[in-house]
């Protein structure tokens, strides 16, 4: 049985290529300045002020509706740069994100040894760069621990949002 069907989320390698990560962590890095309210010490930018990160969306479409099975329609997306002290609490998301993917871009780990995973209900995930998880986002509580990198270490990460275009 589908992972997604049966756990409300999966893995997925290679949802983004080594070069589209390179250009969006240069791209984020440099234009990354909305401190963000969902999560204390760090930055995000939506796709409501980047026409990159709306195109973005179109984009991963295909991936999408090829890994649920369904049609989507897309929401929106956005990324985060995590710091020192960001924590993302346990969560179930609303309804614009209903099927949602998490994707790493890039991260800079003084303890090269480090791992921070995505937890998807009691079960901790380490995405890999440009791999994500493709969840159900409204139906599977989600979080990630405290990040405890020293400061000068981060992490960048993206999150598409759909809807099923069928209805739930």
């Amino acid at each position: 049985m589908d992972s997604l069907k049966q756990k409300k989320y999966k893995y997925v390698k290679n949802m983004l290529s080594p070069d589209m990560v390179e250009f969006l962590s240069s791209y984020s890095v440099k234009n990354c300045n909305r401190v963000d309210d969902d999560v204390p010490l760090s930055f995000c930018h939506h796709s409501t002020d980047s026409d990159i990160y709306y195109h973005l969306l179109y984009h991963l479409l295909p991936i999408m509706e090829k890994e649920t099975n369904l049609k989507l329609k897309p929401i929106y997306s956005f990324n985060r740069i995590y710091l020192k002290g960001s924590e993302l609490l346990k969560h179930t998301d609303r309804d614009e994100c209903e099927i949602s993917a998490s994707i790493t871009l890039k991260y800079y780990y003084k303890n090269k040894n480090y791992k921070w995973p995505l937890c998807m209900g009691d079960t901790p995930i380490v995405i890999k760069t440009g791999d994500g998880v493709v969840y159900k986002g409204r139906e599977i509580e989600h979080w990630r621990p405290m990040f405890t990198q020293p400061d000068g270490s981060w992490h960048h990460q993206l999150f598409v949002h759909y809807v099923d275009l069928n209805g739930p």
